[in-house]
């Protein structure tokens, strides 16, 4: 299909947090049918990834699209064989940053390029939509990581509830020795499950009562444009963004960047967002269109690279078939939605968070 430079890797699909917006669990409830809390071993990562392959990588970095990496048990042991086989690579971990003790974060400094910090708030704020997620650990692990000598960046959602307190916050990440601050406008106010956009999500806690009502901030200069402006012109022009989808020019991410993501099973899809799919809580699993193509062309242990050679999956029929929906026009053809949908050209709410 193409050739990899870089890898996406979810390590583990454990998280102490119940973020509302996030696929691990159902609005910040209860937890993913489909998940079975899996965590790829460090026996497992290194079958499957030969310091020759890692050697000819420039990126490598973990992050999750349903678990936290710094929940993996042999997180920092796979961090270690990565930057073992490959001195130079660009290996990074995005992480909420509420687990593990300081002497850990101290180790962690030493191997990986950057970490990534997602701390959406303060003290008063950040767990109100990290749900689970202690500010005092976030704030130790933070400061120990840079004082042992790490690079760190934090990325800051801002809501209608923190938008005071982002300038604040940016304040304060250089007290704590933070490289750099990002501000990261949300692009999930159009939902998978429908196309259809909302201004609002209500939160909810393990046992389903209504907790933060997640709304978007004030500010323009906060917002997403993609959602903000660009989705209600592409639905004046298609009526629908359905039908913008159908017919979209795709520009896959994953070919640009040449990229390919690894779950904490050992699964091997072309991005994150293809293989999230498979795990919508909200549907049955089999009615995912990823399913149906992994089922029509191999089954699972044909893109388990516990169970088959990377190459095998990459040059294999699954990832033909994605390839060669690209150029098929109407999703009831065999057009991928959710490559129309997050590669296409015109309408990128996913780029727009950072602009």
């Amino acid at each position: 299909m193409y050739s990899i430079g870089q890898i996406h890797f979810e390590p583990t699909q454990l998280c102490q947090a119940s973020c509302p917006m996030c696929d691990r669990n159902k609005n910040g409830g209860e937890v993913n049918q489909y998940l079975k809390d899996e965590s790829m071993s460090y026996d497992q990562f290194v079958k499957a990834f030969s310091p020759e392959f890692l050697k000819g990588l420039h990126t490598f970095y973990m992050c999750g699209n349903h678990g936290d990496p710094i929940l993996a048990p042999d997180m920092l042991e796979i961090c270690e064989y990565i930057r073992e086989c490959n001195s130079k690579i660009n290996l990074q971990v995005i992480t909420n940053g509420g687990a593990r003790k300081v002497e850990w974060w101290e180790k962690l400094a030493k191997i990986v390029t950057f970490v990534n910090f997602s701390v959406d708030g303060l003290q008063d704020t950040n767990h109100l939509y990290r749900q689970g997620v202690r500010w005092q650990n976030v704030e130790e692990n933070m400061a120990a990581f840079c004082d042992a000598g790490g690079r760190a960046k934090w990325t800051f959602i801002v809501f209608n509830y923190n938008e005071h307190q982002v300038e604040q916050a940016r304040i304060f990440s250089k007290i704590l020795g933070v490289d750099e601050f990002i501000i990261k406008k949300s692009g999930r106010y159009v939902y998978s499950a429908d196309l259809k956009k909302r201004d609002q999500h209500q939160a909810v806690d393990r046992k389903g009562n209504a907790t933060q009502l997640l709304t978007q901030p004030k500010d323009p200069k906060y917002r997403n444009k993609a959602i903000d402006s660009d989705y209600g012109k592409i639905v004046d022009k298609f009526g629908t963004l359905d039908n913008f989808i159908d017919v979209a020019e795709i520009q896959p991410k994953c070919v640009k960047k040449k990229e390919i993501y690894v779950s904490a099973e050992g699964l091997v899809f072309p991005c994150c967002w293809l293989a999230g799919q498979v795990y919508k809580w909200w549907r049955p699993m089999k009615d995912s269109q990823e399913y149906q193509m992994i089922m029509d062309n191999g089954g699972f242990e044909s893109i388990n690279i516990n169970i088959t050679p990377l190459e095998e999956i990459v040059n294999g029929k699954f990832f033909k078939s994605i390839e060669n929906s690209w150029n098929i026009h109407g999703v009831a053809q065999g057009r991928l939605k959710t490559c129309g949908n997050k590669c296409n050209k015109g309408w990128d709410p996913f780029m727009a968070q950072w602009k």
